[in-house]
């Protein structure tokens, strides 16, 4: 190797790493404003990537094209520009350090992928590479620039259409087309956020977790209660709408209490039963009040959809019963959206009624806090005590509020900005709340957009700043009002990475049960399912503790941290949508756990789900249709109404036994109609189980796009 050789490999390779850190760069800054992939050519979801995540991209991508240009080198043996046919050949090693850099960035960091900005520095690198060539090539060989960079685009051209050349233009679609799917496919979501655990795995810890209930297994747990006066039972919220009374640990079956899923329609985005407390005097029998409050939502009409909150009584052991006595506290008309309800309703040591209710909770035409509930915390009287509390005094044009007083020492009783029963204003999505035993301070988690998430300590009267500042920093939207009110910023803010991303508010730990987290904020975040600790004598928190982290991921995640009379600290999973797969988790030293991360997969060993899918298609779809929504082009004329298989709420009321009884012995040996015929002497029993599991996945396959 000549000395000019030398000289020109190593100039070659400096002006490569300084091109493909600078198209990082330009990249990153380009796609803030721009998209790189049109929304009407691929529709992807907007992806947060911060400064400090951008210079480690460009650590990525330098050190990955540092380790190419070498090999490149060393199987050429001539540097990059030297020729057209070198550089074409240089473009294919490209390629396939480009893709490496981005498959590494989208599974083992926590860096979130954004596909826009990855073309980005694709498209970036690329042209940057072509002109440094043809300038190059020029400088080196005495040629015209504009000669070099035909001779290039040419050359590349032709090296594309060779068996390497495709294998790389192959290899270079995979990130793209793994970012589609992670964000439109739960089942691809939650196995790539194990991937990526597994590659950023927590620290040893001296906690895990236990099954609580080891017998029993819900649909989608979204709450675990006791109820007032009862230290044994326990009161289990599936968000399909049931509640279930767990008579105690060692329970292998569960009682229906409330079902409310035929007053709520499809449950899809954030929809579903939210939350529930009981009356503070539910064990009195004096009192007289064995009474449950329950937030849900019902999204059955297509041109309203509403947000209700009800009391039930429920002294009964029958659903059927204790249904009949609902009556509606508020019935809030919001945007179809399905997003930001909110959901936490509690008692507060006042014995007043505390309810969450996100800012999505009000129709298109109304938006302001004197018109609508919306992005704040309520605080209602439901004893109507005209000792503590007065009448609703003003009309409400979007919905019904009734049976409830309002607290004379409401905050906002006198501003006619904001109605009456206000007691906090500013928060985006207030999922879950809890008071603080010792001094009834209320602890919240504010699901954030897609930057920051935040935990609040709740004062009265406070305007906790949303949508104009997320976290601590300005979100560049506008107010939709301006109140003259005092504003409150988060105790601990928290930025989204690739799986922290949702937080779940939790509890003050003041029990002796865990002495090593006393006088703790317990709290955690949905999608990871870390379990986080953090102080609460400080004003602002910089930094937590994780020190747990559940077996279930992403959607089937965390969605409530609460502590039982006992001490227990008691976490809730959701589990998948298809079938009962969400646990309720005990807190416990790791040397007591028995829950591990590895998630049991229950799927047929040689399942194929496209040979299913057209099975399906063959034999079931001119009735149950394509997707299996009950819309086949039969349907219309059996007479009778198809089952939603697509639907959760089917599924939560229908097991995989059910299913394969029906398949096999038809419609009339289970009760229902004859027009579904016997299955078991026309289809094999191992593709009978095949069909059962393909039925159980459909929610999750229709609900993730």
């Amino acid at each position: 190797m000549t000395e000019k050789s030398k000289k020109h490999f190593a100039i070659s390779a400096l002006i490569q790493l300084i091109l493909i850190g600078l198209a990082v760069v330009l990249s990153y800054r380009f796609t803030q404003h721009f998209s790189i992939i049109p929304k009407a050519v691929l529709h992807l979801p907007d992806v947060y990537v911060s400064n400090a995540d951008m210079w480690q991209i460009v650590k990525i991508f330098v050190i990955t094209y540092a380790i190419q240009i070498m090999l490149a080198y060393w199987r050429n043996g001539s540097a990059a520009f030297s020729s057209a046919a070198r550089f074409a050949n240089e473009y294919v090693w490209f390629l396939y350090a480009y893709t490496t850099s981005s498959l590494y960035l989208f599974m083992a960091t926590t860096i979130n992928y954004d596909p826009q900005l990855i073309a980005a520095i694709g498209l970036f690198a690329t042209l940057m590479y072509v002109i440094a060539f043809a300038i190059c090539h020029a400088l080196w060989h005495t040629s015209g620039v504009m000669g070099n960079l035909l001779s290039a685009i040419a050359a590349m051209f032709k090296r594309m259409l060779s068996i390497s050349g495709v294998l790389a233009l192959v290899y270079f679609l995979v990130p793209l087309a793994m970012g589609k799917a992670f964000t439109s496919d739960r089942d691809i979501a939650n196995a790539i956020t194990q991937v990526r655990i597994w590659f950023n795995p927590v620290e040893t810890s001296d906690w895990g977790f236990k099954n609580y209930l080891p017998n029993l297994k819900f649909a989608q747990p979204l709450l675990v209660k006791q109820a007032p006066g009862d230290d044994t039972s326990l009161y289990v919220l599936e968000r399909g709408g049931k509640i279930l009374k767990v008579d105690n640990v060692d329970a292998s079956s569960t009682t229906v209490i409330v079902d409310v899923s035929a007053q709520m329609g499809e449950v899809e985005m954030e929809n579903g039963a939210l939350g529930f407390d009981f009356h503070p005097q539910f064990a009195d029998q004096a009192a007289n009040k064995p009474y449950l409050y329950l937030y849900y939502t019902d999204t059955r009409a297509e041109d309203k959809q509403h947000n209700r909150i009800s009391r039930f009584d429920i002294r009964s052991d029958q659903a059927s019963v204790n249904n009949t006595t609902e009556m509606v506290l508020f019935e809030m008309v919001r945007n179809d959206s399905g997003f930001h309800n909110g959901g936490s309703v509690e008692f507060g040591p006042d014995g007043f009624l505390y309810i969450g209710i996100g800012e999505g909770v009000h129709p298109p035409e109304a938006k302001t806090s004197a018109e609508v509930f919306r992005s704040g915390i309520l605080r209602i009287d439901v004893d109507m005590d005209p000792q503590r509390s007065v009448p609703i005094d003003k009309a409400f044009d979007y919905g019904t509020i009734q049976n409830y007083y309002i607290p004379k020492d409401n905050p906002f009783f006198d501003n006619d900005q904001i109605r009456n029963e206000y007691y906090a204003l500013g928060l985006r999505n207030p999922f879950r709340f809890n008071f603080d035993k010792q001094t009834n301070d209320l602890w919240l988690g504010d699901i954030g957009s897609t930057i920051w998430e935040e935990v609040n300590k709740i004062e009265k009267g406070k305007h906790y700043q949303f949508p104009v500042i997320e976290g601590r920093n300005s979100s560049g939207v506008e107010g939709w009002e301006s109140l003259d009110i005092p504003q409150q910023g988060p105790v601990y803010t928290y930025e989204h990475n690739a799986y922290d991303r949702a937080v779940i508010g939790g509890i003050v730990n003041r029990s002796d049960a865990y002495p090593d987290l006393k006088d703790k904020y317990v709290f955690a975040d949905n999608y990871s399912a870390k379990v986080f600790v953090m102080d609460i004598d400080k004003p602002q928190v910089d930094e937590v503790e994780l020190i747990a982290r559940a077996n279930q991921y992403a959607q089937r995640g965390i969605s409530a941290v609460q502590q039982l009379r006992d001490g227990s600290i008691i976490i809730t999973t959701l589990g998948a949508a298809s079938e009962p797969s969400g646990e309720v988790l005990q807190l416990v030293h790791a040397d007591q756990a028995n829950v591990f991360r590895e998630e049991v997969d229950n799927t047929p060993k040689d399942y194929d789900q496209k040979a299913t899918a057209a099975l399906f298609a063959v034999n079931c779809a001119r009735c149950h249709g394509v997707k299996g929504d009950g819309k086949g082009p039969d349907s219309g004329l059996l007479g009778v109404e198809m089952p939603d298989l697509t639907s959760p709420l089917y599924h939560h009321n229908t097991d995989a036994e059910a299913i394969k009884k029906i398949i096999v012995e038809g419609g009339v040996a289970v009760g229902k109609s004859p027009l579904m015929p016997p299955w078991g002497g026309f289809l094999k029993p191992k593709e009978i189980d095949h069909l059962v599991t393909y039925i159980e996945s459909l929610p999750d396959q229709h609900h993730s796009h």
